[in-house]
């Protein structure tokens, strides 16, 4: 027995932090030890022999003997954990007792001890764990915790969301089961070194998921250390960005793709013409860029409607596409103008092989509805770099500029760029801006060419023609501005101040007396597609006076090509109102029998480009001959333009034309002029 004092009961408590403290079968205190006294602020001779209710408050007295209670009925130890009271930042402070019942071996209850400890550190600390937790399974990004040898030990819900694995599946793995195959692995090599030198990593991933798919994410990884700056965990977040790449991509395709055709647009387009231009420069080679331009978009247009319009580009866009597939860059930039980029070719013969394939795909009708197709050509403008140009700029306006070259030579075919180009190109461009005020500034006026009985040599008409005299490009010829008239739509207002005027004019003539047969006027098909043509044709006969019988409506065959049964219905109800029609320029188009059948024309015009041949050249002298031959047959009237000399008078008079006009008659007068001339 060592002879140094053993500790009493007392001591032995008092030397306890916690609170300790011992009731006896009454539940009053016995036993207290100084953390007691301390916290309760009360010296043990005023807590012995107390209960609870002499001690503290009711609610809370209550509560103590409800626990005493559980502790005596199941006479085994309990915990109690309370918020007792708050400390002097007026935080939460934390308590934690346990109660145990103190019984004889025969199981007398004979007291109750207890131990309350101050547990907020570790209630913040489960707190700040249980928070954790709950940020960990509903944020909304995957997230994959692993040991510091890459086994996961972790994952969030979110994490099976997006890769289809649930948490039992992946945990004790390697991450790398989600790898897709679209990373080498210099890609790994470079994302370890990081993670090792910084102790993060941010970037894109492309992972698979359990279904087999693949898709694109963005993830952080970050390395957490222990105090010692030892690894211990990886924690990866990521994210889908499926929708978010689709939707990048959709943003592309608006910006750099025409949504009609899917084919890049004026400002992608762009783009590669540059590059092509940097590619040709490193390497010296030569490239064509061809403009191509629908001929007579805007009749179908205007005709059909935008929606047909619009299968038609459709159309074109995918056979470019299929005849030039791998073999040039092909975009739209703009109404019905595509731009093609030819880099791969070898020689010239090469490109002009490229070309005709590229006009062979109008050479099939296209078929816009179930019930019709339509046959459409196209004109291409070539420019070559380098030496049409050197610049995305020059080269787009060039091959511009030779496509209008390849419509003025006849449409349905292509043109090369060349210098003496510039000034026509430059003209026209002046000139669609002037035409918008022609009409305002009463720059258009009418002159009237007459038309005679070979026969007799008596007047039977005059032929109203457009001229247009501008203050700074002088007089323009209509066979430069109806074109731009009709492509922008200005012809519609253009040819209704025309059969006003001429009407007018023709009244006017009436009442001075002068016997000027019939007027007539050269209507565009433009015009005669107007739903309201007819109906606004009729209001200026009845506003202007004129009688219907004195007009005459010249028409090309182009308005015939477009939609028959539409000029049918047309020519109809212009004849009923006792207008008479003719056919203007005959056998320069299609002159096609088939067209020419049932419609309710009476005059055919012999277009000037054969007139001008005859007697001397046979070829045309053929074509002249049967024109009048084929008119007989349909008991239709035969007009020769342009006819300048004797010879053709006597030529055409022994063929059996009955009419002609053109400078060996007279040239194109003024209404003043002729009124003096045939009064």
């Amino acid at each position: 027995m060592s002879s140094k004092q053993i500790p009493s009961l007392q001591q032995f408590i008092d030397a306890l932090d916690d609170h300790v403290w011992v009731k006896d079968s009454d539940r009053k205190y016995i036993a207290v030890n100084k953390s007691v006294e301390s916290a309760w602020n009360l010296p043990r001779s005023e807590i012995f022999g107390k209960t609870d209710f002499e001690l503290f408050s009711k609610s809370r007295s209550e509560h103590y003997q409800k626990a005493d209670d559980r502790v005596i009925d199941s006479g085994a130890q309990e915990t109690v954990e309370e918020c007792a009271s708050r400390d002097a930042y007026g935080h939460d402070v934390w308590l934690e007792t346990i109660k145990s019942p103190i019984q004889q071996p025969d199981g007398e209850l004979i007291g109750i001890i207890g131990m309350t400890r101050n547990v907020t550190r570790r209630k913040q600390v489960e707190v700040r764990l249980s928070i954790t937790s709950e940020i960990f399974n509903n944020f909304q990004e995957g997230m994959m915790i692993t040991d510091q040898n890459g086994k996961i030990l972790d994952v969030n819900s979110a994490f099976s969301e997006v890769t289809g694995y649930q948490a039992i599946e992946v945990i004790g793995k390697n991450p790398r089961f989600l790898q897709s195959g679209h990373h080498d692995d210099k890609f790994y090599q470079n994302l370890w070194q990081q993670l090792s030198e910084t102790g993060l990593w941010k970037g894109e991933f492309i992972n698979r998921k359990k279904d087999g798919s693949i898709y694109p994410q963005m993830a952080t990884i970050s390395t957490i250390n222990d105090d010692g700056n030892s690894l211990l965990h990886y924690i990866c977040v990521f994210e889908d960005i499926s929708k978010q790449k689709a939707h990048e991509e959709k943003l592309r395709k608006m910006a750099f793709f025409d949504p009609l055709t899917n084919l890049p647009n004026r400002s992608h387009l762009t783009s590669i013409l540059e590059q092509s231009i940097e590619g040709g420069q490193r390497h010296s080679e030569q490239f064509a860029t061809l403009f191509l331009d629908l001929d007579h978009f805007k009749h179908i247009n205007d005709s059909k409607g935008h929606l047909y319009g619009d299968r038609l580009l459709s159309q074109v866009a995918d056979r470019l596409t299929d005849v030039l597939h791998h073999r040039a860059n092909i975009g739209r930039i703009g109404g019905d103008e595509f731009v093609i980029i030819l880099t791969d070719y070898d020689s010239e013969a090469q490109l002009l092989d490229t070309i005709d394939e590229t006009l062979g795909v109008f050479n099939r009708p296209f078929e816009l509805d179930a019930q019709e197709s339509l046959r459409v050509s196209g004109s291409i403008g070539v420019a070559l770099y380098p030496q049409d140009g050197q610049n995305s700029e020059t080269l787009l306006k060039n091959a511009d500029t030779a496509m209008y070259l390849a419509k003025k030579n006849g449409r349905n075919g292509y043109a090369f760029y060349s210098p003496d180009l510039t000034y026509s190109s430059v003209l026209h461009v002046r000139v669609q801006s002037a035409l918008h005020d022609a009409v305002e500034k009463q720059q258009l006026s009418l002159v009237y060419q007459p038309q005679y009985d070979l026969t007799n040599n008596t007047l039977i008409g005059v032929e109203a023609l457009l001229r247009w005299n501008h203050p700074e490009l002088g007089v323009i010829a209509p066979a430069q501005f109806i074109p731009i008239a009709e492509k922008t739509g200005l012809i519609q207002r253009i040819g209704a101040w025309v059969i006003r005027e001429a009407c007018e004019q023709g009244r006017r003539w009436l009442d001075q007396g002068v016997a000027f047969g019939k007027i007539a006027v050269n209507v565009s098909g433009l015009q005669l597609q107007h739903p309201n043509f007819v109906t606004k044709l009729k209001q200026k006969l009845l506003d202007t006076n004129f009688p219907a019988e004195r007009l005459e409506i010249e028409i090309t065959e182009s308005f015939l090509l477009i939609d028959h049964q539409l000029a049918v219905d047309t020519l109809n109800q212009i004849r009923e109102l006792g207008i008479e029609i003719s056919l203007d320029d005959f056998g320069t188009g299609y002159s096609s029998l088939s067209y020419l059948k049932g419609l309710p024309i009476s005059k055919l015009k012999i277009d000037r480009s054969f007139i001008c041949d005859v007697p001397d050249e046979n070829d045309s002298n053929a074509i002249v001959q049967a024109i009048i031959v084929m008119g007989e047959t349909l008991s239709l009237k035969i007009v020769a333009e342009g006819v300048e000399n004797g010879d053709q008078v006597e030529y055409l008079r022994s063929h059996g034309c009955e009419y002609g006009q053109g400078y060996v008659f007279s040239k194109p007068v003024t209404a003043d002029q002729l009124a003096t001339l045939f009064v």
